[in-house]
């Protein structure tokens, strides 16, 4: 089975979701994005990351089944099947990016990527696609869809990051990671709150800055 991430330089160590020890690697943003242009077909299609387009369908065509619930029945479930279809494929396709990106430097560029670009893209092309199905009350529907877009990227990035939601060789059972979720559903939604206690632990003992997603999570 191939790697879905780049070979990369500085090494760690890190447990996945089901204590397996895995080594990740650290690169440059740029070269991650220039492997992912020259090997376009292994990093997004080889590595197609099923377990985030299956968990995403779960949750986004209800989001449209709601926007045209005053449009009749068969207006609604049109709406709800073009979700779930773009939603497979994109979805799976932007979490083989962040899957490949995640450990690349700097990190607050990838949470450019993550938070902003990928959903904003992404949008752009849910607006296209649902635009030519004559989806009705479509602004509503783009909206909420982009704000769970900017909460479900960055999921999947601080799971990937914890050893959950990949693919390829670094995988664990989707199983196993679905036992995972509702302690990582806890824990991303607690970080906010708990990054800046620990930014005044590490203020008051000198060691650094935290980062966001880091190696040591704020919690």
């Amino acid at each position: 089975m191939r790697p879905c991430r780049p070979l990369l330089r500085k090494r760690k160590q890190m447990r996945s979701s089901d204590t397996r020890k895995i080594e990740i690697v650290t690169r440059p943003l740029s070269l991650v994005l220039a492997d992912i242009g020259r090997h376009t077909k292994r990093f997004l299609f080889d590595c197609w990351n099923w377990k985030a387009a299956a968990l995403s369908v779960l949750f986004r065509a209800p989001v449209f089944f709601l926007s045209t619930q005053r449009h009749g029945f068969h207006t609604m479930a049109t709406a709800g099947i073009v979700e779930s279809v773009f939603r497979m494929v994109i979805t799976g396709i932007n979490a083989s990016i962040t899957q490949s990106i995640e450990w690349a430097e700097p990190q607050w560029m990838v949470a450019v990527l993550v938070l902003a670009v990928i959903p904003g893209v992404t949008m752009g092309l849910e607006a296209i696609v649902h635009s030519l199905a004559s989806t009705p009350n479509l602004l509503a529907g783009l909206l909420a869809s982009l704000a769970l877009s900017v909460l479900s990227s960055g999921f999947n990035w601080f799971s990937m990051r914890k050893g959950a939601l990949l693919v390829g060789r670094e995988a664990a059972s989707f199983g196993t990671d679905l036992s995972r979720m509702p302690m990582l559903i806890g824990r991303f939604v607690a970080s906010p709150f708990l990054i800046p206690w620990r930014a005044m632990r590490l203020k008051s003992t000198r060691k650094g800055k935290p980062q966001m997603f880091g190696e040591k999570a704020p919690f």
